[in-house]
C-alpha cells in the first residue's frame, strides 16, 4: 500500500512539476492542475500506511538520520505542493498565455528535489 501510494503522488507531482518547467507543453496547465488530486489520494494513502509502518518499529525510526530526513522531506514537499497549487489557481491563465513563471518553475525545481529526497532517504532507512 505505501509503494502504491508513494507511485501515485510522486508521480502525479512529478508529471505537473515537468510541466511547469516546460516539458509535454501539449498537455495544458489546467490538466497538470486535476492530477493534483489524484496527488492528494496518494499521500493520504502513504500518510495511513506510512503510520503503520512506524508503529511496528517506532523507537528504531525515530532515531534514524535518513527517516528524520525523509519527514523533513515530505512535510515540506507538501507544503511545496499547497504553495503550487494556490500559485496555479492563481496565475494559470497568465501561464497559458505568457509561459511560466519564474515562481512557478523554482517551485517547481524545489518540489523535485524534496519529493526526490524523500523517496531517496526512504529507501536508504534499511540500510544505514
Amino acid at each position: 500500500m505505501h509503494a502504491i501510494g508513494l507511485a501515485i503522488a510522486v508521480g502525479m507531482v512529478f508529471a505537473m512539476n515537468l510541466r511547469l518547467l516546460g516539458l509535454y507543453t501539449t498537455i495544458s496547465l489546467s490538466s497538470t492542475r486535476k492530477l493534483l488530486m489524484f496527488a492528494w489520494i496518494g499521500i493520504a494513502l502513504n500518510i495511513f500506511s506510512g503510520f503503520s509502518l512506524f508503529m511496528t518499529q517506532a523507537s528504531f525510526y525515530v532515531t534514524s538520520p535518513p527517516f528524520l530526513v525523509k519527514i523533513t522531506a515530505i512535510i515540506l514537499g507538501i507544503v511545496a505542493l499547497v504553495i503550487t497549487q494556490k500559485t496555479m489557481d492563481r496565475e494559470m491563465a497568465t501561464w497559458d498565455t505568457s509561459g511560466i513563471s519564474s515562481k512557478g518553475r523554482n517551485l517547481a525545481i524545489g518540489s523535485l528535489a524534496l519529493w526526490t529526497l524523500a523517496v531517496v532517504t526512504g529507501r536508504l532507512i534499511a540500510y544505514l
